[in-house]
């Protein structure tokens, strides 16, 4: 009978693999079994052995094929494809927002080049809302007004919860402040305005307040899309920048700016004076989520503005109209607020860069954009599409 004796190792894992080994070394044999466990040695343990052996030695060599594989550079398909993306407000014969438009309605060009539209995307957006308000001695009568035209721009609560809208308000004086940073608070919102908003004897520092507006909406709202919208008589006698400075930043910031003015007429005894007689205009019916009965439309004479903030708001696709009575301002602020989550999106390949030589003295970079509807007969008395009317091509 052999002799057989205990041979002790520690394997990788930090376990001792025992090795029975026979005495006699003719036709010895040996079975390493972790953790401990003897088990006698047999034929079919040893073949196991050399196959756990072989497997081993075909893993190895596939680590190695593999790690080749994983040294080779990845390949890279790369593209460059830009494309120029137009917001766009268009409002119809009776004021309203246009709506079913598609892409073969507008002709769209850039520098005098008709181009050709590739996408025309309408549906609702998710927007940053900044709501200035004026809240200087000019606008002590029309206060109660300009109130009831800042809630008018909030959703309902179930649109709210769908789409996520945000607010900030800022009340313009001889200061602009910022009573209400960005929230989605509506209910918070509501309570708070009427307390917020109230009449000042101070000036009007317009241009400051669009500055800090603008800031604010860049560095801080969430949604990707922005707007402003300012309710004000259009004076400004108290601001650090000028029109020119105003009017580069909102040239750079993509963000449209709307104006509604509270016009010289428009002024708080007038609500004793009787009902206004009706201006004949057909009603249009309300946008999804907006209450029954509302009518959203924008006339023509409501259109017109001052010069300042036509100039600053058409700079960036925007508009100015002017409220003649005490009721238009809310509907007027309800419709612009609505074109906005509404809006239509164009988009287009740019054409390639102008020759080096144009390009010297930088004037070639800024493209100019021009939009119209087609066919015109079709859209007799539409109102002229709001959009920005140039953009900055970077190298």
């Amino acid at each position: 009978m052999s002799r057989r004796r205990q041979v002790g190792k520690i394997n990788e894992s930090g376990l001792k693999d025992w090795t029975w080994k026979e005495a006699n070394p003719v036709g010895a044999s040996r079975v390493s079994i972790a953790g401990g466990r003897v088990l006698p040695a047999s034929p079919l343990l040893i073949r196991a052995r050399w196959v756990r052996q072989f497997l081993a030695l075909g893993l190895s060599l596939g680590a190695s094929v593999s790690t080749q594989a994983q040294a080779r550079p990845p390949v890279q398909i790369n593209t460059n494809v830009q494309l120029v993306q137009v917001p766009v407000i268009v409002f119809d014969d009776k004021g309203g927002v246009a709506s079913d438009l598609k892409k073969d309605d507008f002709r769209l060009f850039e520098d005098g080049v008709e181009q050709r539209i590739l996408y025309c995307e309408r549906q609702r957006e998710s927007v940053s809302f900044v709501i200035l308000d004026d809240l200087s001695s000019s606008m002590t009568r029309k206060i109660p007004f300009v109130q009831e035209a800042t809630l008018s721009v909030l959703d309902s609560d179930e649109q709210q919860e769908r789409y996520r809208d945000e607010f900030s308000v800022y009340g313009i004086a001889s200061r602009a402040k910022n009573l209400v940073p960005f929230t989605r608070d509506l209910k918070d919102l509501e309570r708070r305005l009427p307390w917020l908003l109230t009449p000042t004897n101070g000036s009007t520092a317009l241009f400051d307040g669009i500055y800090l507006g603008i800031s604010e909406a860049r560095e801080r709202a969430e949604n990707k899309h922005r707007a402003m919208i300012i309710i004000s008589d259009g004076g400004d006698n108290h601001s650090r920048y000028n029109l020119r400075e105003t009017k580069s930043l909102l040239e750079e910031a993509d963000v449209p700016v709307f104006a509604v003015m509270a016009g010289s007429s428009f002024e708080l005894p007038e609500i004793f004076t009787g009902p206004r007689k009706k201006s004949g205009m057909q009603a249009k019916p309300p946008f999804p989520g907006a209450p029954a009965g509302a009518e959203d439309f924008i006339g023509p004479a409501e259109r017109r503005g001052p010069r300042n903030l036509q100039t600053l708001t058409e700079s960036t696709g925007g508009g100015v109209f002017t409220a003649k009575h005490e009721e238009d301002l809310p509907r007027i602020v309800r419709t612009i607020s609505l074109a906005l989550r509404y809006r239509y999106v164009l988009s287009y390949k740019p054409p390639p860069a102008k020759a080096a030589a144009e390009g010297a003295s930088g004037e070639s970079k800024w493209h100019k954009i021009f939009l119209e509807l087609n066919p015109k007969e079709k859209f007799k008395g539409f109102g002229i599409p709001y959009y920005k009317r140039k953009y900055y091509k970077f190298d």
